[in-house]
């Protein structure tokens, strides 16, 4: 199946792309992409379990499952006030 994957900010610079089509199998969770994604760029480990992630527009959690044609996004933490 195939999903979008979109970086935001500094996730955007960790990884060294905006937006990239991946081909995975079913069955695969937020987690895993993170994880493969990690692998690929070394830089993303520095946020260290602080992402924030939404599927198709919708915040989701790490163990959220994608389907095919899904968009994952990938937020650095947020602050502010």
């Amino acid at each position: 199946m195939k999903i979008k994957v979109k970086a935001f900010a500094s996730v955007r610079e960790a990884v060294g792309f905006e937006e990239k089509e991946l081909t995975v199998s079913e069955g695969i969770t937020v987690k895993d992409i993170v994880h493969q994604l990690k692998k690929s760029h070394p830089p993303l480990d520095k946020f260290n379990g602080s992402l924030l992630f939404a599927i198709n527009e919708e915040y989701c959690r790490e163990a959220a499952e994608l389907s095919d044609e899904d968009t994952l996004a990938i937020f650095p933490p947020v602050s502010g006030g």
